[in-house]
């Protein structure tokens, strides 16, 4: 089985959650599936693999880069010359490239829908410098265009959560809800961090991308106190502007440190020495970075919005709406007696256990054996 798979991000260190994903289906599938990978400019050891350009986050007008970077970037697919036997849009941006190929090569469309503008929209998160404006309307209404055209065209629809299937009930009938996960069994502290710096206090982090979505003026709005040690994980690619320069400028060496993304082992040796994770997010499809903070043991702070909620519904964790709540959590956690702690890591690392990427990988091959004899969806519009 031949699979084109069109992905906005990283393999070898990704940068979200679209990227952990694919690394880790590839890795599941691998004698199972023939991938064919379009992915950001980066050197890896992964067979048939083309990077394309990737959009500029401190550009104006991100927007352009992102409709023309995805859509027409990623059709550098086409240059494989390889008779799929289907196309897999890992994404809304890639959905446009990926109703393209499907028309070229004639060959069945499989969209996951990882991250949805409409739905950011509805949060006042949008993907242009101005959507007030004529050529910010004009932006983004094309970019919600490309996405309803993936999900009009796809042969089958793949949810990261309940939550997003539950804003697309009209296409409930070729939707299926296949979580992200995480590798349990190699999720193991092997070393002692060195990005740790040498203190006793507790320990909090944020770990993700610097995006409007993650809500990190939460954090950077809160009073982090001297007995805290805080952490912004936060890696310079793909990231917003002027988030990413708010949170160097938050930083102060005593006790806020930045480090410049973690990824693989390292970034379970850190994990595993946090006592807590915070994300903050206003809005967010799944969450895979609370079953990372889950697995390493740490305590999860989170306003539990989107996916996350399905994530922590049958686990202790701190909720949070704002920095005030976030300033009682760090004095709660602190004095957390040793009992409390272990009783709710316990719980939630055995939570854990039921999102694992051999189980979700394997439902997607599932969708790919269900598609595969499918017949495209050719091009409905009709020109005078």
């Amino acid at each position: 089985m031949k699979v084109l798979a069109l992905i906005p991000d990283y393999l070898e260190k990704p940068s979200g959650g679209v990227g952990e994903q694919m690394r880790h289906i590839h890795n599941q599938l691998q004698n199972k599936v023939e991938y064919y990978i379009c992915g950001y400019p980066e050197k890896n050891n992964i067979p048939n693999y083309r990077s394309v350009l990737a959009p500029i986050p401190s550009f104006p007008h991100v927007a352009l880069t992102t409709i023309y970077g995805q859509s027409i970037y990623f059709l550098e697919g086409l240059n494989f010359k390889e008779n799929f036997d289907i196309i897999h849009a890992c994404d809304w941006s890639t959905f446009y490239a990926g109703v393209l190929a499907s028309w070229h090569f004639r060959k069945p469309l499989v969209c996951t829908m990882q991250l949805s503008l409409q739905q950011l929209n509805k949060h006042g998160i949008f993907y242009c410098d101005n959507p007030s404006t004529v050529d910010g309307a004009h932006i983004n209404g094309l970019q919600i265009m490309f996405e309803q055209m993936g999900l009009f065209y796809a042969n089958k629809i793949i949810q990261v959560s309940e939550y997003y299937a539950n804003q697309y009930t009209e296409y409930q009938d070729k939707s299926v809800v296949i979580h992200n996960g995480i590798d349990f069994k190699k999720w193991v502290k092997q070393n002692k961090s060195p990005f740790i710096k040498g203190s006793n206090k507790t320990k909090f982090c944020y770990i993700g991308r610097a995006s409007a979505m993650k809500g990190i003026e939460t954090i950077l709005s809160s009073d982090i106190p001297d007995n805290i040690d805080f952490y912004f994980v936060v890696s310079d690619k793909n990231a917003e502007e002027p988030i990413f320069s708010n949170i160097k400028n938050k930083c102060n060496d005593k006790n806020i440190f930045h480090i410049q993304g973690l990824y693989d082992q390292d970034k379970i040796d850190f994990l595993f020495e946090m006592d807590a994770v915070v994300m903050p997010s206003t809005h967010e499809p799944f969450g895979i970075v609370a079953l990372e903070a889950l697995a390493s043991e740490c305590i999860l702070v989170t306003t539990a919005s989107g996916g996350i909620k399905e994530i922590v519904k049958d686990i202790e964790y701190f909720h949070i709406e704002n920095s005030n709540d976030l300033n009682i959590s760090y004095d709660k956690i602190a004095n957390l007696s040793q009992i409390d702690k272990q009783s709710i890591i316990e719980k939630g690392r055995n939570h854990v256990k039921n999102f694992d990427w051999e189980v979700q990988s394997n439902k997607v091959y599932q969708v790919y054996k269900e598609v595969i004899n499918m017949e495209y969806n050719p091009n409905m519009v009709k020109m005078d």
